[in-house]
């Protein structure tokens, strides 16, 4: 009975760290029906690898909150993933201007390519997300 208790206090012990290290690293953990906020803060993980490559990359480099911010922090490495960001036609990497919609939104993530068929950098994996996980991050970054 002792030896149970004992697993159990550390489960939930490791549990408990892994929820403090994720908010701590900025992302606040979904509710369990919120796929799209999963998806963003690596709760739902989705298989990518980076152009070029075909090994698959590890779930926890992949979570698009490593890269980008819904805030617009000056510290993230990628443009916000916000509808203020997605929404207004507007020139990205010199390229003509263009916004965003969910179809082009979805070929962005799975092929790397803007809805005016400009590259994205290298570092954007393509990921291999489905219509229904494509569709909830959609939601959940434009509030649409």
């Amino acid at each position: 009975m002792a030896v149970r208790s004992r697993r159990t206090a550390a489960r939930a012990l490791a549990l408990a760290l892994a929820n403090i290290t994720y908010v701590a690293h900025g992302a606040p953990l979904c509710a369990s029906n919120d796929l799209g906020c999963s998806i963003f803060n690596g709760q739902h993980s989705v298989e990518a690898q980076l152009r070029d490559d075909d090994r698959l990359l590890p779930g926890s480099t992949t979570r698009c909150a490593n890269c980008h911010s819904q805030t617009g922090s000056s510290d993230a490495f990628a443009p916000p993933l916000t509808a203020g960001n997605l929404f207004p036609a507007k020139s990205r990497r010199d390229g003509p201007a263009s916004s965003y919609d969910q179809a082009t939104f979805c070929r962005a993530l799975r092929e790397g390519i803007d809805p005016v068929n400009v590259m994205l950098r290298k570092a954007m994996p393509h990921y291999r997300i489905s219509e229904t996980e494509c569709a909830a991050l959609w939601h959940f970054v434009t509030k649409r």
